[in-house]
């Protein structure tokens, strides 16, 4: 029922405002129509001002001729002056007809407001109504350019009355009565010509008013004709929609109507299922009825026979029967005890099985309630579906109803063809749009129903997709929500990285620093090193000199020792000769030959400590230079020359053994700058590998 009202609402809604389409409509033709009779009289009134513009000439030219006044230039005189009339009642007709007309824009204004909710149509009939304001605008820009021209034509009009005003005073009085008589007989034809070209134009002004208006209801027709095949549209377009709705509220009723089938089956079911089980239970009940009779009956045997065994053993002398009559009434007894305690269960069961006939009755009712329900909503159901489908024929009525008034349109075009000439070819567009529009109407209208058609077999393919999509939705819901957790654990990680980065980044700028720091030191001990290596160079070469100085210099101190040593022998030779020559002065002999051993003892260390031996030329040169026999000139060598002699000498070794300590400590120098350079070399190489490690 609550679907029901549902459409019968939204029937009542779409009236609503088919009824306030109608009515915007309807202002918004008007108005068209007023638009266009005003823009058309406009361009009438256009041509009639510029009749009148040509006309203002004449006023130049009698103007000149101030004394003479011709009878044609009176004559278009009077007729500039009627028409300038004419032109300027009518333009005040216009402007209060101008006026009236933007009265109705703005009650159009807020009669289309009302139809805000149909959006497309709003669209256009907003854009209608500014089309409409602008061109009011433009005409009424005109209407103030022709009045101010009229303006001017009046003073223009004005200054000849005066100028012609003052001739007439100048001029005599017979000339008065002559140009009187003159312009009487000038008058008449000039009235008879006024008279006709009134009568021409108001024949031309009422022909062009019927032009006006066959071309206004030429054009009525095709607005309504548009806006007739746009609210078929519209309402074509509204009736899809409702059939649409139609169609789907009447499948969901009947998915509702086999899902309350499935229900009622299921129901019936446990009906018959709880039916069957109270059969039993019933039969159940009447066995356990029979089996209490049964047993009652027995109950009573068993008493009347404790009864007697009783009495039995009341009476003395006893036999041996009678004790095992005795022994067999004991065991009766007890099997009378346990046929009680079955009694009491089967008493229990039975109270049981009551209690579950009273529920299964109870269930029975409500169940019998529920398909009374289910009844009345399938009922329900079916006089839905059936008021949907006595409106979906309605619908098909009004497109039936739809498509006549088409064809009557159609009708009407034709009509309107024979009626004008110069508009038929965009009528003939229109008309083969508006046969286009029908076919895909009819082609929509097809394919809904061909669409209505294939639902009804794609509903049954759509509740295995549901199912199949639910499954699928779990599984995606299962997947998004790992997928989240997975997103959590990469966020985390990527905040991590991006720390890491941070710190690599921080610490790629810092070994940059480093290595920047490295690079000036490498060059700045590249530098140094160049620099040490050209002083030890240099050094180098000057100790090379030095060397070959100083050999040039034990060159020349082997040759003056072995001058000075062959010197010595002579001496020495002397010496013995004057010693056995002299034998008073023996001590002093004695004491001289001391010396001169002391001073061979010298000579041979030093020839010792002279490394690289002299060449045999030079050694032989003194032999060769030395004279072979001992004369008696060397005899003669005294004392004191062998004292001079071994003065030398120990001044030679004193100069020699100096120069071998300045050798030494420049070779010791030289060592520790080596050594000093080695080092730094070194600790700038492990200062480098741990800056490429680092």
């Amino acid at each position: 029922m609550g679907m029901d009202n549902n459409v019968v609402d939204d029937t009542d809604m779409n009236g609503k405002g088919m009824e306030e389409l109608g009515c915007a409509v309807k202002v918004l033709l008007s108005l068209d129509l007023d638009l266009a009779y005003s823009s058309e009289k406009l361009v009438n009134l256009h041509v009639l001002l510029m009749q009148v513009w040509a006309r203002e000439n004449v006023f130049e030219a009698m103007a000149m001729e101030k004394d003479h006044i011709s009878s044609d230039s009176i004559e278009k005189a009077l007729v500039f002056d009627l028409l300038s009339g004419i032109l300027d009642s009518e333009v005040r007709e216009i402007e209060n007809f101008m006026d009236t007309l933007q009265a109705e824009i703005v009650d159009a204004h807020k009669k289309i407001s009302s139809c805000s909710h149909l959006r497309e149509l709003f669209n256009v009939m907003e854009e209608k109504l500014i089309d409409c304001e602008e061109s009011l605008k433009q005409s009424q820009e005109q209407v103030l350019k022709m009045n101010t021209q009229l303006a001017k034509f009046q003073r223009v009009f004005l200054e000849f009355e005066y100028q012609n005003g003052k001739n007439d005073e100048n001029i005599d009085s017979r000339e008065n009565g002559q140009l009187s008589n003159i312009n009487l007989k000038l008058k008449m034809p000039a009235v008879r010509q006024q008279r006709h070209i009134l009568r021409v134009l108001d024949k031309s002004l009422e022909r062009e008013l019927d032009l006006e208006k066959k071309l206004l209801e030429i054009r009525q027709s095709e607005e309504e004709l548009k806006l007739k095949m746009h609210l078929t549209e519209q309402v074509g377009f509204c009736m899809e929609e409702a059939a649409g709705a139609i169609y789907g509220r009447f499948l969901e009723a009947e998915n509702l109507a086999e899902v309350l089938m499935g229900i009622s089956k299921e129901l019936v079911g446990r009906l018959q299922i709880a039916q069957f089980n109270l059969n039993g239970s019933i039969q159940r009940e009447a066995e356990a009825k029979y089996k209490l009779l049964d047993c009652m009956e027995q109950l009573k045997a068993k008493e009347t026979a404790s009864q007697r065994l009783e009495k039995i053993n009341s009476e003395p002398c006893v036999s041996q029967r009678e004790q095992t009559t005795s022994i067999k009434v004991n065991f009766d007894e007890s099997e009378v005890f346990t046929l009680r305690e079955k009694i009491q269960l089967l008493e229990e069961q039975l109270k049981e099985f009551e209690l579950q006939l009273k529920n299964a009755h109870a269930s029975n009712e409500a169940m019998q309630e529920q398909l009374s329900g289910m009844d009345n909503i399938i009922e329900s159901l079916k006089e839905g579906i059936l008021k949907a489908e006595s409106k979906a024929e309605s619908a098909e009525g009004k497109l039936t109803l739809l498509t006549e008034t088409n064809l009557e349109l159609t009708e009407e075009m034709g009509f309107l063809k024979d009626s004008t000439t110069e508009k038929v070819s965009s009528l003939e567009k229109q008309l083969r749009d508006l046969g286009i529009q029908l076919k895909h109407a009819k082609a929509s209208s097809e394919a809904s129903q061909e669409q209505q058609n294939m639902l009804y077999s794609a509903i049954w393919d759509m509740e295995t997709l549901i199912e199949e999509l639910k499954s699928k939705v779990s599984k995606a819901e299962s997947k998004t929500e790992n997928a989240e957790e997975q997103c959590i654990i990469l966020s985390e990680t990527n905040f991590e990285l991006n720390k890491e980065l941070g710190f690599l980044r921080d610490k790629m700028d810092c070994l940059e620093k480093t290595m920047h720091q490295v690079k000036c030191e490498k060059t700045a001990s590249a530098e140094d090193i160049s620099i040490t290596t050209r002083l030890i160079m240099d050094m180098v070469m000057q100790l090379a000199f030095e060397r070959e100085r100083i050999q040039k210099q034990l060159y020349s101190l082997t040759e003056e020792n072995r001058i000075l040593v062959e010197k010595i022998q002579k001496a020495k030779n002397n010496a013995s000769v004057i010693m056995y020559g002299n034998g008073d002065g023996e001590e002093k002999d004695f004491l001289f030959f001391k010396h001169n051993s002391a001073t061979a003892t010298q000579a041979k260390t030093f020839k010792e400590t002279v490394t690289e031996p002299l060449p045999k030329s030079q050694v032989d040169e003194p032999s060769k230079d030395s004279p072979e026999p001992e004369t008696e000139v060397e005899t003669s060598v005294s004392a004191k020359d062998a004292a001079n002699v071994v003065s030398e000498l120990g001044a030679v070794n004193v100069v020699r053994e100096r120069r071998l300590n300045l050798i030494h400590i420049f070779v010791a120098v030289l060592a520790c700058l080596i050594s000093v350079a080695t080092i730094y070399l070194f600790n700038k190489k492990l200062v480098m590998d741990d800056v490429f490690k680092g």
